[in-house]
């Protein structure tokens, strides 16, 4: 037999060795959920191992074509979810701290991934700005956002899911601090141009006044022309757009969707 029917590949932090039999536990389904988060691609889950609160992603099944693209072509998403999380520790960038991660092939194939992780107790941060006593408040929050993502992108660190909900906030005595997850997905290959960054920034989906102010502190953080970046974002705002309707128009027209 050239293949297995099934196998499995369990990479464990050193710290968390003595977790093995949760983490079989959790490949064969048999555990406890303290509370379950599910979207259209991916399940994440709170368990809690004594003391300790986990978090347990378990990535989608992908189609038949990435299934041979994880096989052979590129790292699968637990595995880069991995390997970012170390890479954020090295640059002192918090996240939440990586547990183990487990792939399971079938026939030789890819076929499911999970990532485990710390749980990291801090609210979005559209819960801190909401949670924000005053205006100053909010504006100091604000500030803070701006010149943490510069430092991301000064360090080469493009989220490319850089959406509120993976950004989770806390304030210590020497002001906010921000952590980032979901960091499957970077882009690491150099320092961002305009469009790039602005492409990272649209994922925030921020309204007015609090758009214009980020572009403005951000612009002049790396020497930007606001201008610039206002019709970078206008530009992928209407691709988006444009894109969407034709998403949702072939969708409707093959019975995927309804009017």
């Amino acid at each position: 037999m050239l293949f297995q029917t099934i196998s499995m590949k369990v990479v464990i932090a050193s710290k968390y060795q003595y977790l093995e039999s949760f983490l079989h536990a959790v490949v064969q389904d048999d555990y406890q959920r303290e509370k379950v988060w599910r979207n259209r691609r991916n399940t994440v889950e709170l368990v809690r191992m004594g003391d300790v609160p986990l978090v347990v992603k378990k990535y989608k099944r992908p189609t038949l074509a990435n299934c041979v693209i994880y096989t052979f072509f590129r790292k699968n998403k637990a595995q880069k979810a991995w390997e970012n999380a170390f890479l954020f520790q090295q640059l002192g960038l918090e996240t939440a701290a990586p547990v183990a991660y487990m792939v399971r092939r079938k026939w030789g194939f890819f076929h499911t991934a999970w990532f485990i992780s710390e749980y990291l107790p801090y609210p979005e941060i559209d819960e801190a700005y909401e949670a924000c006593s005053s205006d100053a408040e909010k504006e100091e929050l604000m500030s803070a956002f701006v010149d943490y993502t510069l430092h991301l992108h000064s360090l080469n660190i493009v989220h490319r899911d850089y959406n509120r909900g993976n950004i989770l906030v806390h304030k210590e005595a020497d002001g906010y601090h921000f952590a980032l997850i979901d960091i499957n997905r970077l882009w690491l290959k150099h320092t961002p141009n305009v469009e790039l960054s602005m492409r990272s920034l649209m994922m925030l989906q921020l309204e007015e006044p609090e758009l214009g102010v980020v572009l403005q502190k951000y612009a002049e953080g790396r020497g930007f022309d606001v201008e610039d970046c206002e019709h970078a974002i206008s530009r992928l705002q209407r691709f988006h757009e444009v894109r969407s309707k034709i998403k949702h128009g072939f969708k409707r027209l093959i019975g995927l969707e309804h009017k």
